[in-house]
């Protein structure tokens, strides 16, 4: 089974890959130190166990594990047994208190079965299954980029405009395009945009016009590899 540690101590999450490392069953795909690393590890490679640490700055594990709409088996990992009751009625597999034994954790694998394990960690279904999360104003927010209109530079922030929100955050162009670069229905056209072209209804004189209503400047350095990318007849 493919294992993934989240915990914002180094020495915990060395402790636990120490222990994958002795069990010829299990394989480490990766080690997080909080939930933001590891909602970008789960979107790269699926992984059928979690070790996930409650107490963390920022968002908790609890927190985390919300968000998941299909979570892989998880085994908690906290020297608090004050949570124990909530972890599991959010389906957990195991629940270990700090200073963990192997002993200890041998047992809460014996509980994970193979066949039970999940495969697709926990990608959304429905034409979601490439959702991120932003951070916007001290939250972070999950976006279908399939639902992205257009993304706007404003200084050092970021408006990312979809069918249903308008979100700031605090980013560059080029940074949050080379993210989106493996969804080909986004396009830079402007220095300052980004647009989903399944949004465009015309190009009027370098204008594309959106079905929002909005109205985005097509740029010269950008016109002639965008419509090479549009299906044109």
């Amino acid at each position: 089974m493919k294992c993934l540690i989240v915990d914002d101590e180094m020495l915990a999450r060395e402790v636990i890959q120490s222990y994958i490392q002795q069990v010829d069953t299990l394989q480490l795909a990766g080690s997080c130190s909080n939930a933001i690393q590891a909602f970008a590890a789960l979107n790269r490679e699926p992984v059928d166990l979690m070790f996930l640490d409650i107490k963390m700055p920022e968002m908790t594990g609890l927190e985390f594990l919300r968000t998941l709409k299909h979570p892989p088996k998880v085994i908690l990992t906290t020297a608090y047994h004050e949570y124990a009751l909530e972890g599991f009625e959010l389906d957990v597999v195991d629940y270990l208190l700090k200073p963990i034994s192997f002993k200890r954790f041998l047992k809460a694998i014996d509980k994970v079965k193979p066949e039970q394990a999940a495969s697709g960690v926990h990608r959304d279904d429905g034409g979601q299954a490439d959702a991120f999360y932003v951070r916007s104003d001290r939250k972070l927010v999950k976006i279908n980029p399939r639902e992205i209109i257009y993304v706007e530079a404003l200084k050092n922030y970021l408006c990312i405009c979809t069918t249903s929100q308008k979100i700031i955050i605090h980013s560059t162009l080029v940074y949050l395009e080379e993210q989106l670069r493996r969804f080909p229905f986004i396009h830079r056209v402007h220095k300052s945009f980004l647009v989903n072209k399944d949004f465009i209804n015309e190009i009027d004189n370098g204008i594309l016009k959106m079905s929002s209503g909005h109205e985005i400047p097509l740029g010269g350095l950008f016109r002639d590899p965008f419509l090479e990318a549009m299906r044109i007849l």
